[in-house]
């Protein structure tokens, strides 16, 4: 092992193929059905999890892969009214930031360190600050909100089938499965990725959560039904544990 970099995982002559089960070969085949690319990204997914040994960048792949795979899904089924569309951060946080360096001779350049009074506040700062920036700035918010509450309901479109504004407690453990992997596709980011004897186990349980619902959805290949119970299920153990 290097450096915590690898880990291999034995394999049995009866687990030659490692993840991948009739009932993931029949995900994959659904998700085909629908379009091919998100049946690839699941593939991905899944080989990247495969690997042996199982090295920081197969996480990575596998992040990304899933990532896309739920984000996407909800507009390739289109069999929900009102899905609300991505709503990306990129543009309105760039001007903000041009509105602001037109206006460093006020507010000083951005990339100056703040020293914070014991208030809270910005010690020995007093500015008023032009209308066009608090503008820019209230369009960050926005879209922050947005773009969280937005990111909500289309895995509600994707899990329950209908879009919820209250956060389903099957919603819930849904979204933080996937948190799980989405945590591990910029590890130069200040996020550190890395594999050892209880990472396999800890992403196989987050995704056989993300495959209960995407079997759901599926259509007449799966039991819809018992796979969100189990999810609920899983939901209920969460906040008993939590609640103690």
């Amino acid at each position: 092992m290097d450096g915590g970099d690898a880990i291999g995982w034995p394999i049995s002559p009866s687990a030659a193929n490692g993840l991948w089960s009739a009932r993931r070969r029949r995900l994959q085949a659904a998700l085909g059905q629908r379009d091919e690319l998100f049946a690839d990204l699941y593939r991905r997914a899944i080989d990247s999890l495969n690997e042996q040994p199982l090295r920081r960048g197969s996480l990575v792949i596998a992040g990304h892969c899933i990532r896309d795979l739920v984000n996407g899904l909800p507009d390739v089924l289109a069999d929900v009214d009102s899905v609300p569309p991505y709503s990306p951060m990129s543009k309105p946080a760039r001007e903000l930031s041009e509105v602001w360096a037109e206006h460093e001779d006020i507010l000083g350049p951005a990339e100056m360190e703040d020293t914070l009074s014991e208030d809270g506040r910005v010690a020995g700062v007093r500015v008023t600050v032009p209308g066009v920036v608090v503008q820019a700035a209230r369009r960050v918010v926005v879209a922050s909100r947005t773009g969280e509450l937005n990111a909500r309901q289309r895995h509600s479109a994707l899990v329950l089938g209908r879009v919820e504004v209250r956060l389903d407690a099957s919603v819930k453990v849904f979204r933080e499965s996937v948190a799980i992997f989405e945590r591990l596709r910029h590890p130069q980011r200040g996020r550190d990725v890395t594999v050892s004897a209880e990472t396999l186990p800890r992403l196989v349980k987050a995704l056989e959560i993300i495959e209960g619902a995407l079997e759901g959805r599926m259509g007449s290949f799966f039991a819809a039904v018992e796979d969100l119970g189990d999810i609920l299920h899983a939901a209920n153990e969460r906040d008993g544990v939590d609640g103690q």
